[in-house]
């Protein structure tokens, strides 16, 4: 209660206190009435003067006190309030402010907790700092020194520090350095107060950060972007822009996109007014811009208004990409995996492709539509002769040829190899698509110039129809397939038409290799055996092994009765090891019974050098049966040379006439390269073919014929052998033509295995004959 009580005193007398500070004349006037009240007073009752003189004076003695006591309660008041403003200031610096002291060399030696705090240092740590030990070097020497030469002239200098705390953190420091004095004027301390700044300059920097990167993006952006205003004018752009359209200035900025670009067509210009108007985006993947000098940009593009904060429309924005060299690339990949590079016709691929949308629109009408294979008939024998560049300007020829003869509509592609195809297009008719065709067999009928000479061409066609044959891709291919083999099996140079009975006969041929499979693996085929009657009585005679089929139902068959199977390379393969086999086996047998004979010779076929490695495979063979090689005798015919394994035959056969294996090229006479073939391979004997033999005696042509092969053997030092010899006199012509050995059912027909002993004991009847 005293407390409160001596409070409520302290604030009256604070209260009088400063009511007499700032009235003192009051005071005293009130101190005069109160004298001259107690003057007369004492008077008034009769008092002494001496008593009314020790009354004044009793009272002048109390006011004199009272005052001296609010005088020095007033004072202390004052002292207080300055002590609580010190205090309040002293306060507020340290919790805002960063207050330092340092000597004239720049080392600390006060500073307050604020200070510390932030920088992390005690004040022990901060005094052992060396001079510039807390700078963090982002404000160079010179601005450092502009601030001590400040200071140093006596004057107080404001700025930023950027020094480094303790932990390497930066912290930015708005400050005033005020130097202090002695009495003779020289520099004693210097104070420091500021202010943290950490925080803004952080975000000053990330802002300046920002706004460089958003400068870097917008002036290097890998795409042409540029934004304008309301008006058209430019308000940024990326250097891409300028890098594409080929502009000299460095900047468009402020200028109008129509006085750059005037020749921007009118369309566009009504979309950028649609756009401004707030329309939605609009795009192109793909566009031709055409400049005013005549140069042409193909270019992919967007546009879209911007707005601003409020909404409103503020302009557009455009972005575009020069695409011009991406379309070149673009083209040439196209052409590159859709066309034949030596025709430019389309390709395979271009062509199936072409062929699957043109029946998908095929369904929704009734229309017919062809498709057609052509192949050229013996094209690889104009590659041997003339050359492979003579190849394929044929084949460019064929392809100008092919389409002249065709409307514009219709698809005219290259297969691969001398294979063509051709899609028949809108035609209503079937007839109309067989007049297309027809056409087509007209321009094979001019011959055509080639190399320095004029040759004729000829090709086999084969055409299916859709919808009448098939309706699904595959399988029109499939019919077109079958009918040009059937064109080329009746002789090529012809078109044939799909039917029913081709497909029939291609399940004939899948189920006749299958049979053929499973004979091999009952081991149905067998070899027989046809003696080769030297000139020479004194030396054997030869065989040569001919392949025949033991059927289970339908007998002993020669190979004309499944020979479309050879057409087949992995089955006509899997033969030629089996004939191998045999023929090797039975010449080990025949040698172990001790019998005398020449050679035995087999047919091989291009499914032999197909995989090239034939010769190897064959003197593995060799080595396995123990059979010498100088006992076997390789038979081929000019197919071998144009079949698909032509590019292993010449390195096969150069191998195996190493070995010492003799190499006949038979039928001979019969093609239409065998004398290239001689010169190029290493062709030990030739045998003349029976076709020749058969009616030599009353065929001058082909007697004479015979005569120029005999003439031509002896004169390349190589043996004559002349095939299907049916009787005396043909033996004896043959004989005298100087043809070394003879074959033919005149001799003998083909023997099995068994019966080949007899024949080599009995005594030959026809030696004489031949001597």
């Amino acid at each position: 209660m005293w407390i409160a009580s001596a409070s409520h005193v302290r604030q009256s007398l604070t209260a009088f206190a400063d009511q007499l500070r700032f009235g003192i004349p009051i005071l005293v006037i009130g101190l005069a009435a109160l004298l001259a009240v107690t003057l007369a007073l004492a008077l008034t009752e009769g008092l002494t003067w001496v008593t009314a003189v020790i009354a004044a004076n009793a009272v002048a003695s109390i006011a004199i006190a009272v005052i001296a006591i609010v005088i020095a309660e007033g004072e202390k008041i004052s002292a207080d309030r300055s002590e609580d403003a010190v205090r309040s200031y002293s306060e507020m610096l340290c919790t805002h402010f960063l207050v330092s002291k340092s000597d004239t060399q720049g080392r600390f030696y006060e500073a307050n907790d604020n200070l510390l705090r932030r920088m992390g240092y005690t004040l022990d740590e901060l005094r052992e700092q060396p001079m510039g030990a807390l700078c963090s070097g982002v404000y160079s020497p010179d601005y450092l020194a502009e601030m001590w030469g400040t200071v140093n002239s006596g004057k107080t200098w404001s700025g930023e520090f950027c020094d480094r705390a303790k932990n390497g953190s930066l912290v930015w420091i708005k400050a005033i350095v005020i130097p202090w004095k002695g009495k003779s004027g020289e520099l004693e301390s210097i104070t420091t107060i500021g202010v943290d700044v950490t925080e803004q300059r952080s975000a000053e920097l990330e802002l300046k950060r920002a706004h460089a990167r958003l400068e870097a993006f917008v002036k290097h952006a890998p795409a042409s972007v540029a934004m304008f205003d309301t008006e058209m004018r430019y308000v940024a752009h990326t250097e891409r822009w300028l890098q594409d359209y080929g502009l000299e200035q460095s900047s468009l900025v402020g200028l109008n996109h129509y006085d750059v670009f005037p020749e921007v067509p009118a369309r566009w210009r009504a979309k950028h007014a649609r756009i401004l108007a707030g329309a939605p985006a609009e795009r192109s993947e793909e566009e031709r811009f055409v400049r005013a000098d005549g140069s042409e940009n193909i270019i992919r593009w967007e546009v879209r208004h911007w707005s601003t904060p409020d909404g409103v429309v503020g302009g557009m924005m455009m972005l575009t990409e020069e695409i011009s060299e991406r379309k070149k690339l673009q083209d040439k990949l196209w052409r590159l995996a859709k066309l034949d590079s030596l025709t430019e016709l389309p390709n395979r691929r271009l062509f199936n492709e072409t062929l699957r949308e043109a029946i998908a629109s095929k369904s929704m009408n009734e229309n017919a539509m062809g498709v057609a294979l052509i192949d050229l008939d013996h094209f690889k024998e104009i590659n041997d002769t003339l050359g492979h560049d003579a190849g394929d300007e044929l084949l460019k020829i064929i392809a100008t040829r092919l389409k002249g003869a065709l409307g514009g509509s219709d698809v005219i592609a290259r297969l691969g190899g001398d294979e063509f195809a051709v899609l028949v297009l809108g035609r209503q008719h079937e007839a109309e698509i067989y007049a297309a065709l027809a056409a087509i067999e007209r321009e094979f009928e001019d011959p055509i110039h080639l190399s320095g000479t004029l040759r004729s061409c000829s090709a086999s066609i084969g055409v299916t129809i859709f919808p009448r044959d098939a309706t699904e891709p595959g399988d029109l291919l499939k019919n077109a397939d079958l009918a040009l083999y059937r064109a080329k099996s009746l002789g090529r140079g012809r078109t044939e038409r799909f039917s029913a009975h081709l497909r029939a006969e291609l399940d004939r041929r899948v189920e006749l290799q299958k049979d053929v499979l499973d004979a091999l693996t009952r081991n149905e085929f067998v070899t027989y055996y046809q003696p080769i009657v030297p000139k020479d009585l004194a030396a054997p005679p030869s065989f040569e092994a001919l392949l025949r089929w033991r059927h289970p139902t339908q007998g002993l068959l020669t190979p004309n009765s499944f020979e479309e199977i050879f057409e087949d390379p992995k089955v006509a393969l899997a033969i030629g090891n089996r004939v191998a086999d045999l023929v090797l086996r039975q010449i080990a047998s025949w040698e172990r019974q001790g019998l005398e004979f020449g050679r035995v010779a087999f047919n091989v076929t291009s499914a032999d050098f197909a995989f090239g490695c034939f010769a190897r495979r064959l003197k593995a063979k060799l080595e396995m049966f123990n059979v010498q090689p100088n006992r076997l005798c390789i038979e081929v015919t000019e197919r071998v040379f144009l079949g698909s394994g032509a590019v292993h035959v010449s390195e096969a056969l150069e191998q195996l006439h190493k070995l010492d294996v003799e190499i006949a090229l038979d039928d001979f006479g019969t093609g239409y390269a065998s004398l290239s073939h001689i010169k190029a391979y290493p062709i030990d004997r030739l045998k003349i073919d029976r076709s020749f033999v058969k009616d030599m005696q009353t065929n001058k042509d082909s007697l004479s014929i015979v005569q120029a092969i005999a003439q031509l053997g002896r004169s390349l030092d190589l043996h004559i052998t002349a095939e299907g010899v049916e009787n005396k006199e043909q033996a004896l012509l043959l004989s005298s033509m100087g043809c070394g050995s003879l074959q033919g059912h005149y001799f003998a027909k083909p023997l099995t295995e068994k019966d080949v002993p007899s024949f080599l004991a009995a005594k030959r009847p026809f030696g004489s004959l031949v001597a």
